[in-house]
C-alpha cells in the first residue's frame, strides 16, 4: 500500500482527484518542475488508496442537508477493450506490478494496463466517444481506488453524471448527480467524498462537500459556502483537494497569497465544520515563502505525510512533514530543492523527483539518497514517479517540460537498478 503526491505545476483552483491507486494526488495540473497529478490535478489528483477502514456500519455525523437520492441511469459495457496505441499519458496510477490506470494528456481517455504498462487498453465508456459541441476536452478527473475500481465525472453539456466501474473498466454504471465540477476521494467501495467547485473570484474559492455511503448511488451535502456568509472553512485562497481518514476525520489543503501561511484545514465531524491546523512549524531557512499545501497522505493507520511547496526568491523546495499520531501533529522531516513529486510505498520507504534527479528514502523522509537511473537518457525531466513495492516502479519523463510534446514511460522490476522503455 502506498501513497503518492505528484505536482506538475502550481494552480489556483480546485485540482482534482486521487490518482495512483494508493495515493492522494491532485488531479489536473499542468507541469512545472515538481510535478503533480495534473489535471489540475494535478494533484488530483493525486488520485493512492488509503489504508483499509471499516466498511460498515459507519459512525454517524450530522450533515447540513438530508440524503439526496440519485438515479442509476444505465450500465455501459465496453468489453472487449480495444488497444490504445502510443498514448500520451498525463496521469499514471499503477496498482500492482502488472495492473494500473492512466489518463491521456487530453483528458478524454481512461486507460488500463495488464502487462505493467507495455500495452494500454481503452476503457473509456462508449458514450464518451464524441465530444459535445464546442468542447475541447471531457476534462476527466478520475479517482482510481485499486485495479478494479474507479470513479469519474466528465465535463458535459447536459446533466452531471458519475461513471463507476468495479471490473477494471469492462463495464461502467452511470448515475445522475446533484452537483457538478467535483473531485472525489473514496476510502473503500462505499464511503466517499466529493469536493465540488462552486467557482472562484476576488481571491476566494467556494466549494461544497458531499458524502456517499453507497459507492456514489446517493449523496448527502455536509457543507457548502453561501454568498455573504462566513464559514468555518474559509472562502479565501484556493483548495487543492480533500482527504479523509474514516468517516469523520478529513483535511483540505490549498494556497493563499500570503507568506508563511499553512493553508491546511481539518474536520472531525465528517466535513460539517472545519478548523485551521495551527501546529505546523516552518523552518527558519524557508521563512518568507509562499506555501502551496496539499492534503495528507496516509501510509498506515497512524502515519501520514504532508507535502508542501515553499516558493521564495531563492527557489522552490518540496517540504515533507510527517505525522505519527493520525494527523494530530506534524514534524518537519526534510526539504528537497526543486522537488516535484513524492511517492511512499510504506511508512519508511519513498521516492521523490526533482527535475532530472530521482531520490530515495528509507527512513521516512528524514534523509534522501540520489539514485542513478540507468537506461533513461540523460537530461530527461521526471514528470511522475510511481512505485507499488520496493522492486516495481515507473517513471514518466520528457525531453522538454516546456512543451510536453513527448512523454516517455519507463519501468523497473529491480528497484531502480535498471530501467526499460515501455512506449
Amino acid at each position: 500500500m502506498k501513497t503518492k503526491f505528484a505536482l506538475i505545476c502550481l494552480i489556483l483552483g480546485l485540482v482534482g482527484s486521487l490518482t495512483a491507486c494508493n495515493s492522494t494526488l491532485p488531479a489536473d495540473i499542468p507541469t512545472v518542475t515538481l510535478e503533480a497529478a495534473a489535471i489540475p490535478e494535478l494533484p488530483g489528483e493525486p488520485s493512492e488508496q488509503p489504508p483499509a477502514v471499516e466498511d460498515t456500519p459507519y459512525p454517524t455525523t450530522t450533515p447540513e442537508q438530508a440524503l439526496i437520492p440519485t438515479e442509476t441511469l444505465v450500465e455501459i459495457s465496453v468489453s472487449p477493450l480495444p488497444v490504445f496505441d502510443a498514448p500520451l499519458i498525463r496521469r499514471l496510477a499503477m496498482c500492482t506490478p502488472l495492473q494500473g490506470w492512466a489518463l491521456t494528456m487530453d483528458g478524454n481517455h481512461v486507460l488500463f494496463t495488464e502487462d505493467g504498462g507495455q500495452t494500454w487498453l481503452d476503457t473509456t465508456p462508449t458514450d464518451l466517444a464524441t465530444l459535445p459541441p464546442d468542447y475541447l476536452t471531457f476534462g476527466i478527473r478520475p479517482f482510481f481506488r485499486n485495479e478494479m475500481t474507479a470513479w469519474f465525472t466528465p465535463n458535459s453539456a447536459d446533466d452531471a453524471l458519475l461513471y463507476h466501474t468495479q471490473n477494471s473498466g469492462l463495464d461502467w454504471s452511470i448515475t445522475a448527480l446533484p452537483f457538478d465540477h467535483a473531485s472525489y476521494f473514496f476510502l473503500d467501495d462505499l464511503l466517499g467524498y466529493a469536493l465540488v467547485d462552486l467557482g472562484a473570484g476576488a481571491g476566494s474559492h467556494y466549494v461544497a462537500i458531499y458524502r456517499t455511503l453507497d459507492g456514489g448511488a446517493s449523496w448527502t451535502q455536509v457543507f457548502t459556502h453561501e454568498p455573504g456568509e462566513s464559514k468555518s472553512l474559509i472562502e479565501g485562497g484556493s483548495k487543492n483537494g480533500i482527504t479523509f481518514r474514516g468517516v469523520d476525520s478529513g483535511w483540505i489543503g490549498g494556497t493563499i497569497p500570503m507568506d508563511d501561511f499553512f493553508y491546511l484545514y481539518y474536520t472531525q465531524d465528517g466535513g460539517v465544520t472545519w478548523a485551521e491546523e495551527t501546529d505546523i512549524a516552518l523552518p527558519a531557512e524557508y521563512m518568507g515563502s509562499f506555501l502551496d499545501v496539499w492534503q495528507p497522505m496516509f501510509v498506515s493507520e497512524t502515519t501520514a505525510y504532508l507535502p508542501v511547496h515553499a516558493i521564495n526568491p531563492a527557489g522552490m523546495h518540496l517540504l515533507i512533514y510527517r505525522s505519527e499520531d493520525y494527523g494530530e501533529s506534524w514534524a518537519f522531516e526534510s526539504g528537497i530543492p526543486d522537488g516535484q513529486m513524492l511517492d511512499f510505498i510504506n511508512v519508511n520507504e519513498g521516492w521523490a523527483a526533482a527535475q532530472t534527479d530521482l531520490y530515495r528514502t528509507l527512513d521516512g523522509g528524514g534523509s534522501w539518497m540520489l539514485v542513478a537511473i540507468p537506461g533513461i537518457p540523460a537530461g530527461r525531466v521526471i514528470l511522475d514517479v510511481d512505485f507499488v513495492d520496493s522492486m516495481h516502479g515507473w517513471l514518466q519523463v520528457t525531453p522538454d517540460d516546456s512543451t510536453m510534446d513527448t512523454i516517455e514511460l519507463y519501468g523497473t522490476t529491480d528497484g531502480g537498478a535498471t530501467w526499460q522503455g515501455l512506449n
